[in-house]
């Protein structure tokens, strides 16, 4: 007697129909308030909250104080996008340097893979990720690790953008969007 069946198919997420750039937050008017403390439970003090606005061309410029235009530069990211959505150049913390490191591409799905010289980002797509300001469900987070960049995890929400960056050494925390 032989007896016949289907094994069940691996199943693989299809491809969402989606763009990073309803994920990056760049428009002309984009800021946010982060916080790099590490702490999500206490209310934080404004003079030491950073201060972000996107000023064009893919830079992100953070500042620490009360009011962006009175503070100083502390940190700051370039982003580049064309086909891939990519890092060019950082100034976060304790880590500096420029390269073209791509966090994922400009239609990115769930469990895709970019990798360059090194550095290599896979896309996540099915978590909620917890900030200072919120919970949000609906994000792109790039993980990322290898050589010469910002290792650790890049968080985007729809129409908002950058809302977690958690490196080993270094950490930004939503703290209240445009």
């Amino acid at each position: 007697m032989w007896a016949t069946g289907c094994a069940e198919e691996p199943t693989k997420m299809d491809p969402e129909d989606i763009s990073i750039d309803d994920y990056h937050g760049f428009g002309a008017n984009a800021t946010w308030t982060y916080r790099d403390d590490g702490v999500l439970d206490e209310s934080p003090d404004d003079a030491v909250l950073l201060r972000a606005r996107y000023t064009g061309d893919g830079v992100v410029d953070l500042r620490r104080g009360s009011r962006w235009a009175d503070a100083s530069r502390v940190a700051e990211i370039v982003f580049r996008l064309d086909t891939e959505f990519s890092i060019t150049s950082w100034v976060l913390g304790p880590y500096s340097g420029t390269g073209d490191l791509p966090l994922g591409s400009k239609e990115p799905f769930h469990g895709q893979s970019v990798r360059s010289r090194g550095w290599l980002c896979s896309t996540v797509r099915r978590i909620e990720v917890e900030t200072y300001y919120a919970f949000f469900d609906d994000v792109l987070q790039f993980q990322c690790s290898g050589q010469g960049g910002p290792e650790g995890n890049w968080t985007f929400a729809k129409d908002i953008g950058l809302v977690a960056y958690d490196g080993p050494e270094y950490s930004l925390s939503l703290v209240a969007p445009q």
